[in-house]
C-alpha cells in the first residue's frame, strides 16, 4: 500500500481487509465508459445496488467531446456520495500507426489492431513514448480531479496482459500492453506507477489481473511485484464448476499469499454463493457488462441475468451498497 496515500484511500484499504475472507462486496461495471447503468438495471429488479460500481476511461482519446467528458466526475462522485466504492478501469486506446485518426487497444498490423510497441515507449522520442507520455499526464489529470474531491478509486489498468501466450495455443497477446512480453510488461506498469506517484496521485489502490489457470503458474513473468500491486484481480468466463473456480483460487492464493484476490471480472459463473461455498471467497465480484441489455427483468444476459444476481445477493456474504459502513472513509 502507497505510504503516502490519501486518509480516505487508507481507510477504504483497511476496510478491505477487514472483510477479506469473511465477506465479498458486490460490484457492476459501467455500460462501456462512464456510467452506471448496469448498476442501475440490477437495483431495479433486485431492490438492491451493487456495493462498487466500475468505470472505464476507455474513451479517454476522445475526451473532453460532446458524447464523453471524463472531466465531468459526476457520474464517480454522486455514487461516492450515496456511500459507494469507486473503482476504475482503462482499456488504454491508441492510434493504429503514427497520426492515425483511428483508435484500438488491439494490436495487429495496423489496418487490423494497431501497430503500437510497449517496447518503444522506452526510446526517447518515438511515436510510442509521446503518445504514452501524452496519454499518462491526461488520464493523471482526471483521476486528480477525483483525488480533489476525496475520492478514492480502486485502480486496474493494463489487465489481462499475458493473452493467451501462456497457453498451449500460443495465439499472442489480447492488447497492446502485452505483445512485448513480460518484462517490457512490468516496466510500463512501474513506468505508470512511478509517473502516478510524481503526480502526487495518491487515492489509488492498483489491482493487477491474473490469467493464471486452475492447474499451473502460467503469468507470475508478468506480475510487477508487491511494491507496486495491492490487489490480486482474476477475470473469469463461463466455467461452469464451483469447484474449477476454487481450484484457480486456491492456485492464485498460493503464489500471491500476501495479497487479496478479487473476482474482477466475471461472466457465465455459477452465483457467488455457489463460489463462497466452495471456498472461492474472493474480496470483490463484477460481471462484465452486456452492451445489448434493454435493462428488462428477464433479459437474458450475456454475463450475468437478473436470476443470478438474486440468487448472490441471497447469500449473507454478499455486501451490497446499503451494507458498507456509514463511517467507511473515516
Amino acid at each position: 500500500m502507497n505510504p503516502d496515500a490519501t486518509e480516505r484511500t487508507k481507510a477504504l484499504y483497511s476496510y478491505l481487509l477487514s472483510i477479506y475472507g469473511k465477506k465479498t462486496l458486490s460490484g457492476a461495471i459501467a455500460k462501456v465508459n462512464w456510467n452506471t447503468t448496469e448498476a442501475e438495471w440490477v437495483a431495479k429488479w433486485t431492490g438492491k445496488w451493487p456495493a462498487m460500481a466500475t468505470f472505464d476511461y476507455i474513451h479517454l482519446f476522445a475526451s473532453p467531446a460532446n458524447w464523453i467528458d471524463y472531466s465531468d466526475i459526476s457520474p464517480a462522485k454522486d455514487w461516492f456520495d450515496r456511500g459507494g466504492i469507486v473503482s476504475a478501469c482503462w482499456h488504454w486506446n491508441v492510434p493504429y500507426s503514427e497520426g492515425s485518426a483511428d483508435y484500438t487497444c488491439t494490436p495487429g498490423n495496423g489496418s487490423n489492431g494497431t501497430l503500437f510497441r510497449p517496447a518503444n515507449i522506452f526510446k526517447e522520442g518515438s511515436w510510442e513514448q509521446k503518445t504514452a507520455d501524452a496519454d499518462l499526464a491526461k488520464i493523471a489529470g482526471y483521476l486528480k480531479l477525483l483525488q480533489d474531491a476525496g475520492i478514492p478509486v480502486i485502480w486496474r489498468p493494463l489487465h489481462e496482459a499475458a493473452g493467451n501466450t501462456y497457453t498451449q495455443y500460443h495465439s499472442g497477446a489480447w492488447f497492446w500492453w502485452g505483445v512485448d512480453g513480460a518484462e517490457t510488461y512490468v516496466k510500463l506498469w512501474r513506468y505508470m506507477y512511478d509517473y502516478f506517484k510524481k503526480e502526487g496521485l495518491n487515492n489509488l489502490i492498483w489491482v493487477w489481473t491474473s490469467q493464471t489457470s486452475c492447474t499451473e503458474d502460467l503469468d507470475t513473468p508478468f506480475y510487477p511485484g508487491d511494491g507496486y500491486v495491492d490487489i490480486i484481480g482474476k477475470d473469469i468466463y463461463n466455467i461452469s464448476y464451483a469447484s474449477k473456480i476454487w481450484d484457480i483460487f486456491r492456485l492464485i492464493s498460493d503464489l500471491y499469499p500476501n495479497k487479496m484476490l478479487t473476482l474482477s471480472e466475471n461472466g457465465g459463473v455459477p452465483s457467488m454463493d455457489k463460489q463462497w461455498n466452495a471456498g472461492a471467497t474472493w474480496l470483490w465480484f463484477m460481471p462484465w457488462y452486456d452492451y445489448n441489455n434493454d435493462l428488462t427483468e428477464n433479459y437474458a444476459h450475456q454475463h450475468a441475468d437478473i436470476a443470478w444476481w438474486k440468487a448472490s445477493f441471497a447469500d449473507e456474504a454478499t455486501i451490497s451498497l446499503d451494507e458498507l459502513p456509514k463511517d467507511l472513509y473515516k
